[in-house]
């Protein structure tokens, strides 16, 4: 009798867990590596107050090593450094919690059901090209938290999973913010930094970012129409199961549903208020706070011209806002990990070991070391604004030392700055987006890192073409 137990296969811990050893091992290494800073100064520019970096000041502190209480604070102050985000999560929340309990989110699900007919394979690139178009200009690639409740129902319906929206929901606005033409915190502020025309080089970048796009359309409709061939390829196989049947159960509760004529104005509140929340935050250059609060105003109209009380929207938000609260709080636990390294003073010692490792790299290839340099070093400081305040005003000079294009170097930072974003668990958005999808960590790393590593190529490659031969210099 063969008595030999199963296998049990490897279960990717809780994203808590993860995060709390990422922690753990930042505080580690504040006994480790030397304490040092650099010198700041204060510098208006056209993005607001900066404190930037001065180069060359580097110098050793005394070492800081956090201790007990430092770490139990550290998840609430890193809720506190990443509280914009973590309240656009809510705000995001309250606003769909709005649309979808006023209907409308089925009512918009089923009319895109129709409209694709037979041809629903055309709602990945149109979405995705959509998604990473206005990323291009307004950045804020969040907005993948207010996509995905609307594309989860909408692909489980059309006979795809939960990978697929959720790669729609993340690869468009996020494709477009890292290869993005006037992204403030990273294009626009890398070029003040380095004195160059704010937002030159437009036209080079806008080619990478139209090659960025097409690349990832195919990559994720291959995936998707394998799923849709044979659901068990699927990397979200089981949840998807679990997630399916709760659609079920809904669809065939809402069977014959007729939507109400205030639903159906309600829809079309939503259809113009969102192009003009779109526009006020490309033209404001808006922050978390206000685009919160756009959402939510969203919300409320739509609820309110469909017909619904002023006690049941209220209840409504708390439900929405309920419904975000897991993924607003890794926002902060998330942020915890840069606590930490800040407390311990070690984030200017890491920066001081990448300029000396960029002396050491040939010339035509300085750039391209660059690119992977911050696709690395955005683990430790995750944000388009922290990581170009941080390292541009040491990458820059020593790119002027080296002979290198300013441009090369601006894109080396925002591209792969960037491009780590939902690949590094201390992303807030990214992970608080898994988690709405309930999508496993382990599985979305098996997804993108193929995706990543062709992205990473095509940019190295053009980042060598600008470098050798001025390429994106106007």
């Amino acid at each position: 009798m063969d008595t030999q137990k199963p296998k049990k296969s490897f279960k990717m811990p809780d994203i808590y867990i993860v995060l709390a050893v990422f922690i753990l091992v930042a505080a580690a290494l504040t006994y480790i590596v030397p304490a040092g800073e650099y010198e700041r100064q204060v510098v208006e520019t056209a993005h607001g107050t900066q404190k930037l970096v001065v180069a060359g000041t580097y110098h050793t502190v005394e070492q800081k090593p956090v201790g007990f209480m430092d770490l139990v604070t550290a998840i609430p102050d890193g809720l506190q450094r990443a509280a914009g985000i973590v309240f656009l999560t809510f705000m995001v929340g309250g606003c769909m919690g709005l649309i979808k309990r006023a209907g409308l989110i089925d009512m918009g699900v089923q009319k895109l059901s129709t409209a694709v007919g037979g041809k629903d394979i055309l709602v990945i690139p149109i979405l995705i090209a959509i998604f990473s178009g206005l990323a291009a200009f307004i950045g804020v690639p969040e907005l993948s938290l207010a996509y995905l409740p609307v594309l989860l129902p909408l692909f489980y319906r059309l006979g795809y999973d939960g990978m697929t929206a959720t790669a729609v929901s993340l690869l468009g606005p996020c494709m477009g913010f890292t290869f993005g033409l006037t992204i403030p915190g990273s294009v626009g502020m890398g070029q003040q930094i380095a004195q160059l025309p704010m937002f030159s080089g437009s036209a080079f970048r806008a080619v990478v970012l139209a090659a960025v796009v097409l690349i990832t359309v195919l990559y994720v409709m291959r995936y998707a129409v394998k799923v849709k061939r044979n659901p068990e390829a699927s990397l979200t196989y089981d949840t998807d199961q679990v997630l399916r049947a709760a659609i079920a159960e809904e669809d065939a509760a809402k069977a014959g549903q007729v939507f109400s004529a205030r639903q159906k104005y309600a829809g079309i509140a939503c259809m113009v208020l969102f192009p003009v929340a779109i526009f006020l935050i490309l033209k404001n250059n808006l922050g978390f706070a206000a685009i919160g609060g756009l959402f939510l105003f969203i919300g409320i109209t739509a609820a309110a011209v469909a017909g619904k009380s002023a006690q049941q929207i209220c209840d409504d938000v708390n439900a929405g806002m309920r419904d975000m609260m897991v993924a607003a709080l890794l926002c902060g636990v998330a942020s915890a990990i840069a606590v930490v390294m800040d407390k311990g003073v070690i984030t200017d010692t890491l920066v001081y070991w990448l300029e000396g490792m960029m002396r050491s790299v040939p010339p035509e290839m300085t750039a391209i070391a660059i690119f992977w340099e911050q696709s690395v070093f955005n683990f430790l400081i995750p944000g388009a604004t922290a990581l170009t305040v941080l390292t541009m005003p040491i990458i820059s000079p020593l790119a002027s030392l080296l002979d290198i294009s300013q441009q090369a170097v601006v894109s080396a930072n925002a591209w792969g700055g960037q491009l780590t974003d939902i690949f590094f668990p201390t992303s807030g958005f990214f992970v608080a987006t898994l988690v709405i999808a309930k999508v496993e960590y382990s599985k979305w790393l098996r997804f993108y890192t193929p995706l990543m590593l062709l992205l990473g190529l095509l940019s190295s490659i053009a980042l060598y073409f600008m470098q050798a031969s001025g390429i994106g210099a106007l």
